[in-house]
């Protein structure tokens, strides 16, 4: 969907039409990412890619886990100069790049846990993109299968709805019926899952509030945080998370999250205005 018109033909084509004006102020701008693989030496230095080898600034070394000292499997690089016309909130910085690393090994950090944040890494850069140069990829990495194809990005502005499941999705006051209609006109409409902004295609529960919580500190393996978090009035918080990148099982290029799962980067609103990239948190869904 590419227009507010477009969202509501599709609500009317489902027999949804009285919650239009509902779900048309919950709709989101987002930006889907196409995948086209590619060969290293074709992608230029500094450009949005996935996989692959990272091009990082002068001085930074590839990125490791903050306990194990595994590296982590780099999973791509956005250069927002080429977002930016597919922004048009302006949501996103116009310039830098965000790199993205991740535990890719058999102990994938599903973001439950606080201390799962040592197996991630947001970094951003905005300096000279002539300070980049193609990191040296660590032996111990390429051993263990944690470098992954690359591929080019090209992107394309949509309009979301959002996910029943999620923070905004379940304040929608469908019934029993309409909701079933509603999940099974997400299922047809769904678009490619790699994305920056919009709405979070579950394939589990809302992960607002377990990003409030584990940034916190509390830990929600079980219901032990959920309980302590509520009693401080932590859920109330929630609604400040936004999804800032979603990258699908590209099977494509090696990557599997699980059982055909995804990762989710969330920031929250202020972390997100002041470029504060670091402060995102990662969680691993699998269906």
């Amino acid at each position: 969907m590419k227009t507010i018109k477009d969202a509501e033909a599709v609500l009317e084509s489902y027999g949804l039409s009285e919650y239009t004006t509902l779900i048309e102020a919950a709709v989101k701008d987002a930006i889907h990412i196409e995948l086209r693989n590619a060969q290293e030496e074709e992608i230029p230095i500094g450009a949005s890619k996935m996989g692959g080898v990272p091009d990082l600034p002068d001085g930074i070394a590839w990125f490791r886990h903050k306990k194990t000292d595994r590296p982590l499997s780099f999973i791509c690089q956005i250069n927002f100069a080429e977002t930016a016309p597919y922004d048009p909130a302006q949501k996103l910085p116009d310039h830098g790049i965000l790199y993205f690393f991740y535990d890719a090994s058999m102990e994938m950090p599903w973001g439950f846990d606080p201390k799962d944040g040592d197996g991630k890494v947001l970094f951003y850069y905005e300096g000279d993109l002539s300070h980049l140069k193609k990191a040296d990829v660590p032996e111990d990495l390429e051993a263990s299968g944690g470098l992954f194809e690359p591929s080019v990005m090209r992107f394309a502005h949509v309009i979301e709805f959002p996910d029943l499941q999620s923070f905004v999705g379940e304040t929608l006051p469908l019934d029993d019926e309409d909701a079933d209609v509603y999940c099974e006109m997400m299922e047809d409409i769904s678009e490619p899952d790699n994305k920056l902004l919009g709405h979070s295609n579950n394939l589990q529960d809302c992960m607002e509030l377990e990003c409030e919580l584990v940034s916190h500190n509390l830990y929600c393996g079980n219901s032990s945080g959920y309980d302590e978090g509520h009693a401080r009035g932590l859920d109330k918080n929630a609604g400040r998370w936004s999804l800032l990148l979603q990258v699908e099982s590209n099977e494509d290029l090696g990557m599997m999250w699980g059982d055909l799962g995804r990762l989710y980067v969330w920031i929250t609103d202020e972390d997100l205005r002041t470029k504060n990239f670091a402060a995102s948190w990662v969680i691993l869904q699998c269906g």
